[in-house]
């Protein structure tokens, strides 16, 4: 009888620690759309940093709500993205590949913001 019970246990505990584990690679955001989601969030970071904001819970509260209109904007929630932050975090090689990607992204916004800046000319 305890051999039945063993036996048991030890199918349930294989059932469970199956159940647990999280392939979160199959769920997570796509590297494109997960770079272009990181570079809105670091140039609204860079933006409320270039603010000087005195009090930095405003800065926090401030930064905050931008996350949140990104996020909303793409239709996703904050947990989707930090789990699929994550599973990047996980495999240093994609981390690598990701946040190349994002300083791409925040390069070609910056020449696209310098070419639209109108030139001050000279009296």
């Amino acid at each position: 009888m305890k051999k039945v019970y063993l036996l048991l246990f030890l199918a349930l505990s294989a059932l469970a620690l199956y159940a647990c584990t999280d392939d979160s690679t199959s769920n997570r955001l796509e590297q494109e759309e997960m770079a272009q989601i990181l570079a809105d969030i670091h140039i609204d970071e860079a933006i409320i940093q270039n603010m000087h904001l005195g009090n930095s819970d405003t800065a926090l509260v401030l930064y905050h709500e931008l996350s949140k209109q990104t996020l909303k904007k793409r239709g996703l929630d904050s947990t989707q993205v930090a789990k699929s932050l994550g599973s990047y975090v996980k495999d240093p090689a994609d981390f690598v590949k990701l946040y190349t990607r994002v300083n791409e992204i925040i390069e070609e916004r910056q020449k696209k913001a310098a070419a639209k800046k109108p030139v001050a000319e000279k009296p």
